[in-house]
């Protein structure tokens, strides 16, 4: 991503129909909106498949929050909503194959239901970058209504609202050793579960299931 950051940026791989684009920006187009969209050429990955973006990634950065919206009010905020829920219904159903490159100590992980499809990024006021993932064993409601709560709690999180759970969360985090955190739906609850700590996470998360 350049060193000039956008407000919004999405990349999708270049093989996808040339309407996709269209969608992408149908509904959220604004003459002030720094929307950046790339195709992208497939690659295989060196790392752990929960870093990886997903097929189709987004990434609601901090100017979108800290001048845009202020500028363009709450109503390109509903509408980046309903554009968020169209870009969800519209991967939930993709198949997704993870390739990892060769030299990568990783392997992928068949029991991890996580969508490789789609991966929303959203930068916080001190600059970590919270990745959302979405388990497939879910709904689309699920998915859509837990973005919309997420999604409030970020723009409480900026407008310095009060007993923020968000807010307060991020607050105990070295940003030196945290610049990307995870968060993902729990399936009981379907409120978010923030993680700071993949390693710790995936072995507690083995130790549950022995």
């Amino acid at each position: 991503m350049k060193k000039d950051i956008p407000h919004i940026a999405i990349e999708f791989p270049d093989y996808f129909p040339e309407d996709f684009d269209k969608f992408i920006v149908d509904g959220i187009e604004n003459e002030f909106l720094d929307l950046r969209i790339e195709r992208k050429e497939p690659t295989a990955w060196a790392a752990s498949e929960w870093i990886i973006p997903g097929i189709v990634a987004v990434y609601i950065l901090k100017p979108y929050f800290e001048a845009f919206l202020k500028e363009a009010g709450k109503e390109h905020y509903l509408l980046l909503k309903n554009k968020l829920n169209s870009i969800l219904s519209k991967t939930k159903n993709m198949n997704v194959n993870t390739i990892t490159a060769k030299e990568t100590t990783k392997k992928i992980d068949n029991s991890n239901t996580q969508s490789k499809a789609i991966s929303i990024f959203i930068q916080t006021k001190n600059g970590i970058v919270i990745k959302l993932l979405y388990d497939n064993t879910l709904d689309l409601e699920t998915w859509q209504k837990s973005t919309i709560d997420f999604l409030q709690l970020i723009e409480d999180h900026y407008e310095n609202t009060k007993s923020n759970p968000l807010t307060e969360y991020l607050n105990k985090l070295d940003v030196n050793r945290n610049r990307t955190i995870y968060a993902l739906i729990d399936p009981d609850s379907k409120s978010w579960i923030l993680i700071n700590n993949l390693g710790q996470y995936e072995i507690e998360k083995k130790m549950n299931k022995n």
